[in-house]
């Protein structure tokens, strides 16, 4: 496939740090940029072109690598005539060399994937069947000035500077892709056969964000560590569990392999040494705490539910982990696409989601 791009920016560079993989699937014809600066210079080994120089060029396909992908898709269709069917965007360029990179693998779930991406596109958590998005409604208290939807029965906060909020006629509210992420066949689905939450336990959410995850079993859990680091999630996660704060403990901090003014870790925070479940998800920091707590996991039985998908090498480090302090290891269905990872284009890899353990 012959492929045009356009854009010389940031997402561009980031996508040609593979270059040496995308140029085995594909033959990148040149660059198309709007800066008149730019106009005859190279561009990791190919000439940056006028937009009014698409028509004589020889390409199957243009690749816009900008943020602003509508308004560059309008220039093209409307101001050249260039056939949509003929414009691509990041993620399916993605796909594409993703789909000639794994087309003779052996592995039966990857099969099922490319054979579904023939009339699908890309997406995050890479399921064949969806999950709608719930319309949560946004409500105000007035008295402590907070947004919150209600899940669960119960209100989930949400910072007042939150970027999400969407709004109609009815009203604000936000798209909730909980059920879509904790569905049966995700691969980021937390929970699974006796990886469980039961009555009494203490529990390790990190990397809560909005605390939804444990809010749902408040009632059923002992003992509640939420880790998050972000000032205004404290804040609704304070609002949130304010009804439970005989139970929670929220640490605002990062959770990793050591402790200063920014960070601790699971043994510095556990004081009493118990803990019967862990759930983690801290942008790929999950293989320095776990490392950082291996005494706390040799000295309990752990349920553990955390994150590999962030990084290329973490699902074989963490499992090697686990098998060296003697737990038993298994991985949620299927893989997970990680395709805003800026180095994804260098690895074109499909990722486990979240490994299980316990002793």
């Amino acid at each position: 496939m012959k492929v045009l791009i356009f854009g010389t920016g940031e997402i561009a560079r980031q996508v040609l740090r593979g270059i040496e993989n995308i140029l085995k699937y594909v033959e990148i014809v040149g660059f198309i940029d709007n800066d008149d600066a730019k106009y005859g210079a190279e561009f990791y080994g190919g000439t940056i072109y006028h937009p009014g120089q698409i028509q004589k060029l020889n390409y199957d396909k243009i690749c816009i690598l900008l943020t602003r992908f509508q308004q560059v898709y309008d220039q093209l269709v409307y101001g050249y005539q260039v056939p949509p069917e003929k414009i691509i965007g990041r993620e399916e360029l993605l796909k594409y060399l993703m789909t000639e990179k794994h087309r003779y693998t052996t592995d039966s779930d990857i099969q099922d994937t490319l054979k579904y991406w023939e009339d699908n596109q890309l997406s995050y958590f890479n399921q064949h069947e969806y999950a709608d998005a719930t319309r949560d409604s946004v409500y105000w208290d007035r008295e402590y000035n907070m947004p919150y939807i209600m899940f669960k029965g119960r209100r989930l906060y949400y910072p007042r500077s939150y970027g999400g909020f969407l709004y109609d006629e009815e009203g604000a509210y936000v798209l909730g892709y909980r059920e879509e992420e904790q569905a049966q066949g995700s691969p980021h689905r937390y929970l699974t056969g006796d990886i469980n939450i039961s009555k009494g336990d203490v529990v390790v959410d990190a990397g809560a964000m909005e605390g939804d995850f444990a809010l749902e079993y408040i009632d059923e859990i002992g003992k509640l560590y939420i880790f998050e680091c972000g000032p205004e999630w404290v804040k609704a996660l304070q609002m949130t569990y304010r009804d439970y704060m005989d139970k929670v403990v929220i640490i605002p901090k990062m959770l990793g392999d050591h402790v200063d003014e920014n960070m601790t870790t699971l043994q510095e925070t556990i004081s009493d040494g118990r803990v019967d479940f862990i759930k983690m998800d801290i942008e790929g920091a999950e293989v320095g705490a776990l490392q950082a707590a291996e005494e706390l996991l040799r000295n309990n039985n752990v349920r553990c539910a955390i994150c590999t998908y962030h990084s290329e090498e973490d699902a074989v480090r963490l499992e090697k982990f686990f098998y060296g302090i003697g737990y038993q290891t298994s991985f949620s269905n299927g893989h997970m696409i990680f395709y805003i990872d800026p180095d994804i284009f260098s690895s074109l890899d499909f990722r486990k989601g979240v490994i299980y353990a316990k002793k």
